[in-house]
């Protein structure tokens, strides 16, 4: 299940929490993995039709829109 894939990949070198979170949306998004609970266990960046991260990234136009949320979230951070 998602859980237990995440659980794994966070014991991978080089894989925190926030990476383990992002490869497991690319799985379920990109390459259909369907275990139960993933789009939970990968949330924020599992949600259907987000635009976040590299799990979102189709097209070119998804990759601009996913730099766009990035470059908001790093002004809104600065204050």
């Amino acid at each position: 299940d998602g859980a237990e894939v995440l659980r794994r990949l966070r014991t991978l070198p080089g894989f925190g929490e926030q990476k383990a979170k992002i490869f497991l949306a690319l799985l379920g998004k990109q390459y259909g993995f369907m275990g139960a609970g993933w789009r939970e266990a990968s949330a924020p960046y599992g949600e259907e039709g987000s635009l976040r991260s590299v799990a979102d990234i189709v097209s070119p136009e998804t990759l601009a829109k996913v730099r766009e949320h990035k470059k908001a979230m790093k002004a809104a951070a600065k204050g």
